[in-house]
Parts: C-alpha cells; sequence; structure tokens
C-alpha cells in the first residue's frame, strides 16, 4: 500500500500538470470552428481575425469536405471567413485581399458552397465601395490642395512650378467628376495664356531694345540704311517709341542727304528684282533707301512685302527652335522621372505645332505615368495573382504539361515566367501596351517534363515590378515505349499488327463487296455531307458576304447547285462566328404556279423553323393556298423575325435558300416586282436569299429595276483537278483501290463534272462488284462509259453522238 501511494500522487500530480499542456493542443479545425461558429455571430473581430490567421499557419490550404475528426467534414475557406472578419474591423483594402485570394484558390466554387461564394461577391463589392469612396474623398481633398496651389504659384507668374502641379490635379480629376475636370481645364488655359502673353512680352521687349541698339550703332557707324531698317523693326513692336521715331528720322535724312533721286529710282528697280528672287532680307537695303522719296510710294510697299516675309520666316524659325528645346527638356524630364513637368513640355510643343507626331506619344506616355504616379498614392500596388485551369492531374505520362491559367492585376501584367526544375523556360508576354496593358491575360504554355517528381514555379509579373509564385509538382511516369521492354514487344506487336490489319482490310473489302458497297450518288442531291467534295472556296465566299448581300447562283444543269444549296443550309445553321445568327430555310420552286408563289415560300419558313404556336396564330399564313400575297408575306416576315430574334442574343438573318428560280421566268412582272418589293422593305436587314437557277430572264417592260440587281451573281464552275479527283478516290479508300489511268479516264470523260464523275463512279464500281475484284480498273470504267453517258438526263451527250462527234467533247 505505501509503494502504490508513492507511484499513484507522483502519477497524478504529473497528470494534473500536463492537463492544461494537452488542453492547449489545439488543432487547426479548433480556430477555424471557433471564428466561424463564434467570434463572427458574436462580432469578436479581434479574436475572429487571430484565430483565422492560426488556422491558417496550420493549414494554409483551403479544401471542399475536408476530414476534421472521425467522420465529420467541412468546407475549409478560410480566407473568405477571414476578410469577414476583416470588414468588422473596418480594414476593407485587407478584406479585398483576403476575398480576392479565396476565390483565386478555387475551392469556394464548389457546389457546395455555392451560397458562400455569393456572399463573398457581395461582401467583396460592398467593400470595393466603401473602399472607393474613402479614396474618392481622398482624391477630392488632394485636387483641391493642388488646385489651389497651383492657383497661388499662377498668380505670383511661377507658371513653370504651376502647370506641373495642375497636370497632376488633372490626372486626378478624371476619376472624380465632369466640374472638377472643368476646373483644372480653366485653370489651365488660364495659367497658359497669360504665360503666353508674358512671354512674348518679355520676348518683345529684349527684341525692341536689341533692334534699337543695333540701329543706333549702325547710325554711328554711318550706316544710315541699315540703321533705318533696324528702327523699322522697334517700330514694327512699338510704333510709339520715341527712340526708333527720332533714329528713323536721323537715318532718312542722312539718306536723303548722301543719295540722288535717281539713285533712289534705281534701287526701287534693285529691290523690286530682289523681292521677285525672294531675296528679302537683301531687298530691304535697296527699297529702304527708294522709300525715302515721297514721289515712290511703291516703295514702302515692297518694304512692308519684304519685312512682312523676312517677319514670318523668323517666326517659322524661332517655333523650331523653341520645338527643338522643349523637346529636348521634355525627353531630359522624362529620363528624370518627372512625368508631370515632361508632360507639360510635350503640351507646349503641341500647341505650337499640333502635327508633332513624337510629342504626342510622349505626351501620352507622360499623362500614364503622371496618372500612375498619383494612382500610386491612392491605391498603392498590390502584387498579381494566379489561377490555373490546368493541369489538373499530378501524375502523367506524357512528356510535356500544358499549363494554362489567367494572370490577373489591377494595373497590368507585364509577363508571366515558368521555370522547370530551376530551368527557365520562355515567358509568357500578353499583348499590350503602356498606355493599354493586359489586365487579365489567359496564358498556355506547353511544359517539359523529366522523369520523376517536376517542381514547376510560375511567377506573375506586373508593370511595376510586383511578382507573385504559384509552385507545385508533378509526376512523370515512364511510358511503356521509354522502358526496356519496348522495343521486343514493339517488334513483335509490329508483326501481329501487319498480319491483323491485312487481314481486317480483306475481310472489310470481302464484306463490301457481299454488300456491294457503292456510296456514289448521281441522279440525286447529295445529302451526305460525308459524300460532299469541293466547293470549299465558293462557301468561304458565300460566308464572307451573305451577312451584306443577297447572291445568285447560276449554272450549266446537273453542275451540283442543288447539292451546293443543301450544303450552304448545313453550314448556316452551324455558324457562330460573327455578330449574325443565320436561320436557314430551304424552297424548292419546281412544280410552284405563280398564285401560289408567296405562299409557297411562307410554307418552307413555317415548317423549318417550327415557330411556336402564339406566333403560327399571329401569322395569315394558312395550311390553305387561298389568295395568300406579297402583302401577307411580308407582314409574316416581320412576325416570324421578331420571333427568331428571341431565339439568340445576335442580329438575326433569316436566308431563303430558293432553288430551281428559273421558274421565275415564267411568272408575271408583277409578281417579280413585288418580290423585290420585299428586299426594299424594313424587314430586308433581316432578310438575304441565295437563289439558284440555270438563268434569269433579262428583257422586262417595267421601267422599275428587277429584282436580281440587287443580287451578286456567282457563276458555279466545274470541280478542280483536285477536287474531282478526291470525289473519285475518298468515297471508296480503305475500302477499294483505283487505278491510277481509271481515274483518270473519269476525269477526261466526266469534263471534271461532279454530276458526271458520281456517274461514271457509279457504273465502274457496280461492274468491278459483279466480276468480284477489289480494284477498279479502266476497262470498268470504259465499260460503265456507254451507260453512264446514254441514261435519261444525258440527252446532250446522245445528241452529240447522233451528230457524229465524240461524247467527251461535249
Amino acid at each position: 500500500m505505501r509503494l502504490r501511494s508513492r507511484l499513484v500522487l507522483p502519477l497524478a500530480a504529473a497528470f494534473l500538470a500536463a492537463a492544461p499542456f494537452a488542453r492547449a493542443a489545439r488543432e487547426w479545425y479548433d480556430y477555424y470552428l471557433d471564428a466561424r461558429d463564434r467570434d463572427i455571430p458574436e462580432k469578436r473581430w479581434a479574436d475572429c481575425v487571430k484565430d483565422l490567421r492560426e488556422a491558417l499557419r496550420l493549414r494554409p490550404n483551403p479544401g471542399v469536405n475536408v476530414r476534421t475528426y472521425g467522420v465529420y467534414f467541412i468546407d475549409y475557406v478560410p480566407h473568405y471567413y477571414l476578410g469577414t472578419c476583416l470588414q468588422g474591423t473596418q480594414e476593407h483594402q485587407a478584406a479585398i485581399a483576403e476575398f480576392d485570394r479565396e476565390e483565386q484558390l478555387g475551392a469556394i466554387k464548389g457546389k457546395s458552397t455555392q451560397e458562400v461564394f455569393a456572399d463573398l461577391i457581395k461582401r467583396r463589392a460592398e467593400s470595393q465601395a466603401v473602399e472607393a469612396a474613402r479614396l474618392t474623398q481622398r482624391a477630392r481633398a488632394e485636387f483641391q490642395r493642388l488646385l489651389r496651389e497651383a492657383q497661388d504659384l499662377g498668380r505670383r507668374g511661377a507658371w513653370e512650378e504651376s502647370l506641373p502641379i495642375l497636370a497632376k490635379a488633372e490626372s486626378l480629376a478624371r476619376g472624380l467628376d465632369a466640374d472638377s475636370q472643368r476646373a483644372v481645364a480653366r485653370e489651365q488655359e488660364r495659367e497658359r495664356t497669360a504665360q503666353k502673353e508674358a512671354q512674348e512680352a518679355a520676348a518683345r521687349a529684349q527684341r525692341l531694345e536689341q533692334r534699337l541698339a543695333d540701329g543706333a550703332r549702325l547710325l554711328e557707324d554711318g550706316k544710315a540704311t541699315e540703321a533705318k531698317v533696324a528702327f523699322e523693326d522697334a517700330l514694327a513692336l512699338d510704333a510709339r517709341n520715341s527712340r526708333a521715331l527720332e533714329g528713323r528720322r536721323a537715318a532718312d535724312e542722312r539718306i536723303q542727304a548722301s543719295t540722288t533721286r535717281a539713285a533712289r529710282q534705281k534701287a526701287l528697280a534693285d529691290g523690286k528684282a530682289l523681292v521677285d528672287a525672294r531675296q528679302y532680307e537683301a531687298a530691304l537695303v535697296p527699297l529702304t533707301d527708294a522709300c525715302t522719296e515721297p514721289a515712290i510710294p511703291e516703295a514702302c510697299a515692297l518694304v512692308a512685302e519684304a519685312r512682312g516675309s523676312l517677319e514670318r520666316l523668323r517666326r517659322q524659325q524661332e517655333i523650331k527652335a523653341q520645338i527643338d528645346r522643349l523637346m529636348a527638356e521634355g525627353d531630359s524630364l522624362m529620363r528624370e522621372g518627372q512625368s508631370a513637368e515632361a508632360e507639360v513640355k510635350f503640351d507646349s510643343v503641341l500647341r505650337l505645332d499640333s502635327g508633332q507626331e513624337r510629342a504626342r506619344a510622349q505626351y501620352k506616355e507622360a499623362e500614364r505615368r503622371t496618372g500612375a504616379a498619383i494612382l500610386e498614392r491612392f491605391l498603392p500596388n498590390r502584387e498579381p495573382g494566379l489561377v490555373f485551369f490546368e493541369p489538373e492531374a499530378v501524375e502523367v505520362e506524357s512528356s510535356t504539361i500544358l499549363l494554362r491559367g489567367v494572370a490577373t492585376d489591377d494595373r497590368g501584367v507585364q509577363k508571366v515566367q515558368f521555370r522547370v526544375g530551376g530551368v527557365a523556360v520562355p515567358d509568357f508576354v500578353p499583348a499590350g501596351t503602356p498606355v493599354e496593358p493586359a489586365f487579365n491575360p489567359y496564358f498556355a504554355r506547353e511544359i517539359p517534363l523529366q522523369p520523376g517528381v517536376n517542381r514547376i514555379d510560375v511567377t506573375a509579373v506586373d508593370i511595376g515590378g510586383l511578382t507573385h509564385t504559384v509552385s507545385f509538382s508533378v509526376r512523370r511516369r515512364l511510358r511503356f515505349d521509354e522502358t526496356r521492354w519496348f522495343l521486343p514487344s514493339a517488334v513483335a506487336g509490329a508483326v501481329g499488327l501487319v498480319g491483323l490489319g491485312f487481314g481486317a482490310q480483306r475481310l472489310r473489302r470481302r464484306r463490301a463487296r457481299r454488300r456491294r458497297f457503292n456510296p456514289y450518288i448521281a441522279g440525286a442531291p447529295v445529302l451526305d455531307d460525308d459524300m460532299f467534295y469541293g466547293r470549299q472556296k465558293l462557301t468561304a465566299r458565300m460566308l464572307s458576304t451573305l451577312h451584306r448581300n443577297s447572291l445568285m447562283i447560276t449554272g450549266e444543269r446537273r453542275i451540283g447547285k442543288t447539292t451546293f444549296l443543301h450544303h450552304l443550309k448545313r453550314v448556316l445553321a452551324e455558324d457562330e462566328a460573327g455578330e449574325w445568327r443565320f436561320f436557314p430555310v430551304f424552297v424548292d420552286l419546281q412544280g410552284v404556279p405563280e398564285r401560289a408563289f408567296f405562299h409557297a415560300l411562307m410554307a418552307e419558313v413555317v415548317d423549318a423553323l417550327e415557330l411556336p404556336p402564339a406566333t403560327r396564330a399571329a401569322l395569315r399564313f394558312t395550311p390553305e393556298t387561298g389568295d395568300y400575297d406579297a402583302r401577307d408575306f411580308g407582314h409574316d416576315l416581320q412576325r416570324v423575325v421578331a420571333e427568331l430574334a428571341t431565339r439568340t442574343d445576335r442580329k438575326v438573318k433569316l436566308a431563303l435558300l430558293i432553288d430551281e428560280v428559273d421558274v421565275l421566268n415564267e411568272y408575271s412582272e408583277s409578281v417579280n416586282q413585288r418580290l423585290r418589293g420585299i428586299f426594299m422593305k424594313s424587314v430586308s436587314e433581316n432578310l438575304v436569299a441565295v437563289m439558284s437557277g440555270v438563268g434569269i430572264r433579262r428583257r422586262w417592260k417595267s421601267e422599275v429595276s428587277p429584282w436580281y440587281n440587287f443580287f451578286d451573281e456567282i457563276e458555279l464552275l466545274p470541280f478542280s483537278r483536285e477536287e474531282a479527283e478526291t470525289l473519285v478516290r475518298e468515297p471508296v479508300a480503305g475500302v477499294f483501290r483505283w487505278q491510277p489511268e481509271a481515274v483518270e479516264r473519269v476525269l477526261e470523260l466526266s469534263r471534271l463534272r461532279p454530276y458526271l464523275v458520281q456517274k461514271l463512279c457509279v457504273h465502274a464500281v457496280n461492274r468491278m462488284l459483279e466480276q468480284g475484284r477489289g480494284t477498279i480498273r479502266l476497262e470498268d470504267v470504259e465499260a460503265a462509259r456507254d451507260a453512264a453517258l446514254t441514261e435519261e438526263g444525258t440527252g446532250e451527250v446522245v445528241s452529240a453522238r447522233a451528230a457524229g462527234r465524240p461524247a467527251v467533247a461535249d
């Protein structure tokens, strides 16, 4: 008993001492559940943030249906709840970052977390609104401060300091309101005007003083004529300047005293010649002498003309020098990072010459940098994000994997870098410019893998230089063909496959002969896409034209017009590209009488488009022909187009594919003119037609333009040689073989007409089958010639033979 007491008491003490540590050893889900189920409902925001950060430290990755203890599972979305708690502490910018992080990691987008994800979107929008309001308030206060500072500097004439400040205020005003933008624009214009007036006044005063000094010096040196030119320049700047007036008077007296009237007359002639030669500066000296003679008023007019031309040249040179100086100063300021000051310089260049393209480009770049610098103050740059769509597997057999995803950044993504095991893979650089950067570019990159585990690092770099890296591992298993057992197995397999393939081909040919397989079609339109060959270029042309023009397909009989219309119908119905959604309807006019023409068109429209009962009830169309005319057809077309518009978000185009349009030749001109009216009504924007026929009557008694003038005409020609050869070989490829000379003979006899190609092939294959062979020979084609070219429907060939001409020449 004493021994037991000595053992029990220490054990009990040890247990009691360890109990607090046992209780303190909490798991990630303890912190997570405390925050979710206790802190948030009780609005204990500080405890909530603390608990969730601890949960994230212990388990960084979110997940759906994550096991906690025993058989209990939860959805673990810690960044969403951390953002919720940060909202409670009014840390909205940090809350937005947590919401973004949760969305990027993707777990919250599962089916079981749809409601939570919807709440994340809502909460993030609320925080963004609060943050935007706070930033707007800060921006408005800063804008008012900048505007006041610029106005104070402007009033003191310190425009070199005030205008860059106004450029910054202008960048802020773009994000505020129209009143702020107008206020800064007015102040900029006022200060620009004041600066220009001050600069021009200073330049005028400097030039005036310079020309007065030049005149005095020249007069003193005995050069009266040159002195008078200088004083005239001074008077052009200040007409009442006493020094200039006195200097000009003195110069006139000396000129008159030193020259004769005859000399002044000669000076006029010399001056006129120099003006005609556009040597204005040289002309001023003789013309100035002549101008002192009152009897020669013409001389003074020529002086004014020469002086005006020289002033314009001087101004042009002065502007060019000013532009060069401003461009150099702007470039230097850009290199020094003073974008607002550089923006003012380039703006000054454009005010002098709006055609300076380099100045315009530099101005835009300086404006962008100024805006970015302002934005950085009110919305600091955040690191970019990465969201991956592929790969989903962490273990693959292929030697490469495709990485697909989206890089996101509020300023713009500069590039995405990839490294595999520390080795760089070519960067992805999104399409964008400094003025219009890529904010959410999609990227895809093929990543090479080595056998075993490959560590892949993907880094997004934004235009501010901040980076964000996501790392993960992919294990590559060796494929069987990369193992040592592959070669012997491949040899054995190849031998087996060759034998199996040969046997399968013989079996396929035997079955085809037994079933009398013959895929060629002659006499009926080809409705099976697998048997439609050629016309690819024509189809592409139709798709590029049909949204704006109706088309008329002409061609000789049996050239494939009906087949092409059926093919076009399928292509238009499946076309998902472009702004137009086509609803094609095929109409065969063969046997349709004139009185039933418009009824037949609408009957096909109603059947093909499966109109709902409500639309059917709104139509004037009934199954019975009755008195259904063009007005009824136009009325119903509007209802049909309106119903089709409810089926798609794209623009609607009802495409009528009308075959055997030659029937219209037998109709009266009134029906043809009413058809023309249909294509000129308001519904015509949503109506297009493709008509096919051998020919349309071109003579009309009416002076009104016929309907076919609204159609682009396209002639359906025979196949090219490549198209015709494809039609011969492809349908039986892998089943029967064609001898080359047999193919050549089919092309020769058919003259590349698809109908005759098919007909010759039908009979040639039938003869081959009758003889139990698997190869179509020249003799089969020759034997098929008479049967193919003399059947009903080839009367042209028959008549050619009766006339003693060879059928091939037809």
